[in-house]
């Protein structure tokens, strides 16, 4: 059982909420932790801090009520923690000593005493919001004395990592970003945090990254202190950057007007000096097209007008979060649009080695607004692809991010298809890019030569480009889905493919799609702390990546949360509406371990290739009843896996709960499986 008290407390069993907490039971836990050293208090001060808005006899009359609710929900769950006798109420910690029970605020304050990098990792960790964070004030000293423990905390937490940013030796550069991470989540407004974020950032070759952080960092001060960054923070900025002018790195923070570009003397800068050398060659060596996402405002103080251009900068946040694309920053693309000379498409591709224009305005018809947007390739300037979307002010904040969304995902789409038709049909020279496009061509076909076809290409990908993430990420992903499809019982294909998610993991780590690689392959390894934890860290870089939602439902299916795995996979068909079959395959093996079988049997149907999850659909037929249509699917499933036997396959599934492996397994037996 998991007592948690920071952030929203819960009381957790297996997994699962535990419903109906007695109100006074985290409270009384907090305040024995750290009010006494031995966790012991008399009954009459806990009475008089809890209640003292009423006289003693109530308040004692309170505990008394409160205590005996408190005993039977422990004799309900079999817990002996909150204790008490005539005198005192203490806390018996041998459930915690046995590890039978955890709680987050004593593993805090032990690790809080130890004071090493690993430690202080582990209390960002557990700090997720301040102590009972959803506390309801009783207008009794128990709550001045929770509000100064909050801050109390806070601010040790914060100072412990201050001192680890500015530790000089003994904190690796990972662990610093964790460290900066954590003291910007907790305050918002800790410059210290964006600088080391940024020197983190450059030490890796990230200088985009560099760019982004200052930028949140100005823009976080601006909109809520109305202030600009410390001088130390613009100073340093500049040092990573050196070819920004001062000039230019003010006009990222500060308000500006939009004069001609000879009256303020700024010079438009390119791509180049703004990208470390090494990126450049990267992404040169990759062959990574460049896109630039350019607005054409008919009155920019028309709201609709800037309506408009917020959701473009979103479009292109979300195309520069891609490790396929090279994307202008949306500071040029803005300044190229409104003080720059160019005037044509074929002046982007002279000066900034742009592949691909998205040219986007409103456009007013019979009354309406719309959102025109129009990819272009820059070479040839013909237009691949134009679309025009409904656009009004009064939409809801989710319309305008399904919209965002689904122009991303047809311009990255439209992009590749492009890209790889433009090769096979100018037998251009191979590079990385190219042959990343061809194995993703074929990474999601449930086929197993199609598979091995894929892992080569990736191969041939990092041929020309050693250390291409996608690549990586693109290998690992064949390991795991051939070792799926071959219903192996031994795990050496599992393991090569997490080494080498391991490997791209550090090379970018704004990249989420390792992470998604090692969250399933620990899964099937049957880590599953380690799977979540990795899906989380994925979902924080990039919750808009809708194959990762589904991946991470597949992971918290396995994992037994199944209503949580239902709503993940929920929000990848959401996110991404025309689904590849893999999606509904993971969403049926969810339902169908809720016993929803005619939902699952629906989802399976959705598949444009339902005979590859023949053994579930056998076994969601058979628990319905149909003998017939579940031996049908039997039948698939044997033919392209003649040697597949149940108890062979329970040794090696990987189903953290023995219930949910149970029930597949009968309902498998059902079907006709031996």
């Amino acid at each position: 059982m998991k007592l948690a008290v920071f952030g929203e407390a819960t009381v957790s069993l297996g997994g699962q909420l535990v419903p109906r907490v007695p109100a006074n039971f985290l409270r009384i836990i907090v305040y024995l932790l750290l009010e006494s050293p031995n966790h012991s208090v008399s009954r009459g001060k806990l009475a008089q801090v809890f209640w003292s808005d009423t006289d003693q006899a109530h308040a004692s009359m309170n505990l008394r009520q409160s205590l005996a609710r408190i005993r039977k929900f422990q004799e309900q769950y079999g817990l002996n923690l909150v204790q008490g006798d005539a005198t005192y109420v203490y806390l018996n910690l041998s459930q915690v000593r046995a590890e039978l029970l955890s709680i987050d605020l004593l593993e805090y304050l032990e690790f809080a005493q130890l004071g090493d990098i690993e430690s202080v990792l582990s209390l960002a960790g557990l700090y997720t919001g301040d102590l009972l964070a959803h506390n309801e004030p009783q207008n009794s000293d128990f709550d001045e004395w929770l509000d100064v423990q909050r801050v109390k905390l806070r601010d040790d937490l914060i100072t412990t990592l201050l001192r680890m940013v500015n530790q000089p030796v003994g904190v690796s550069i990972d662990e610093k970003r964790q460290c900066a991470r954590k003291l910007i989540e907790i305050d918002p407004y800790q410059e210290v945090g964006y600088r080391t974020l940024m020197q983190t950032a450059s030490q890796l070759g990230l200088i985009a990254k560099v760019e982004r952080t200052f930028r949140e960092c100005a823009k976080k001060l601006r909109d809520d202190l109305d202030v600009d960054p410390e001088e130390e923070t613009i100073e340093l900025y500049q040092q990573l950057l050196p070819k920004l002018s001062p000039a230019t790195t003010r006009a990222l923070i500060l308000p500006q007007p939009a004069p001609p570009l000879v009256a303020n003397g700024v010079e438009i800068q390119t791509p180049q000096s703004i990208l470390a050398t090494t990126q450049l060659e990267q992404n040169k060596k990759a062959g990574l097209p460049r896109v630039m996402v350019l607005y054409m405002p008919h009155n920019a103080a028309d709201p609709m007008e800037q309506l408009a251009a917020s959701l473009v900068d979103d479009i292109t946040i979300g195309l520069c979060r891609l490790r396929t694309l090279s994307v202008v920053a949306p500071y040029t693309s803005k300044r190229v649009v409104t003080d720059s000379p160019i005037d044509s498409f074929e002046g982007l591709r002279e000066q900034f080695g742009v592949n691909y224009a998205v040219d986007s305005k409103i456009v007013r018809l019979d009354g309406f607004c719309f959102l025109s947007v129009k990819l272009i390739d820059v070479a040839t300037q013909e237009i691949v692809w134009a679309e025009k979307q409904k656009f009004d002010y009064v939409l809801p904040e989710q319309q305008y991010r399904q919209l965002s969304i689904r122009i991303i995902l047809s311009v990255v789409s439209l992009i590749k298809k492009s890209e790889l038709d433009r090769y096979n049909k100018l037998y251009q020279d191979p590079n990385a890019y190219y042959w990343y496009l061809i194995g993703k061509r074929d990474v999601d076909r449930f086929d197993l030569p199609k598979l091995r076809q894929a892992r080569q290409a990736f191969k041939n990908s990092l041929t020309a480009s050693p250390d291409f993430v996608p690549a990586l990420s693109g290998i690992a992903r064949t390991m795991q889905k051939e070792w799926l499809m071959l219903a192996r019982s031994e795990k050496d294909i599992l393991l090569e493919g997490e080494q080498v998610a391991k490997r791209a993991a550090p090379t970018d780590p704004d990249d989420e799609r390792p992470l998604r690689e090692l969250g399933t392959i620990s899964m099937y390894l049957g880590k599953f702390d380690n799977s979540l934890e990795y899906f989380d860290q994925g979902e924080s870089i990039n919750p808009q990546h809708a194959d990762l939602l589904a991946d991470y439902a597949d992971a918290l299916t396995h994992y037994g949360d199944l209503h949580m795995a239902l709503e993940k996979i929920e929000q990848a068909i959401q996110h991404n509406p025309l689904a590849p079959d893999y999606y509904y395959w993971v969403g049926a093996g969810t339902l169908h371990s809720l016993d929803r079988h005619t939902e699952a049997i629906s989802f399976l149907e959705k598949m444009k290739n339902p005979r590859a999850a023949a053994r579930l659909m056998a076994a969601s037929w058979a628990m319905l009843g149909e003998k017939e249509k579940a031996t049908e699917y039997r039948n698939y499933a044997l033919v392209d896996s003649p040697t597949f036997r149940i108890d062979a396959w329970t040794k090696s599934v990987c189903l953290r709960v023995p219930e949910q492996r149970a029930k597949y397994e009968a309902s498998l037996r059902e079907a006709g499986f031996q």
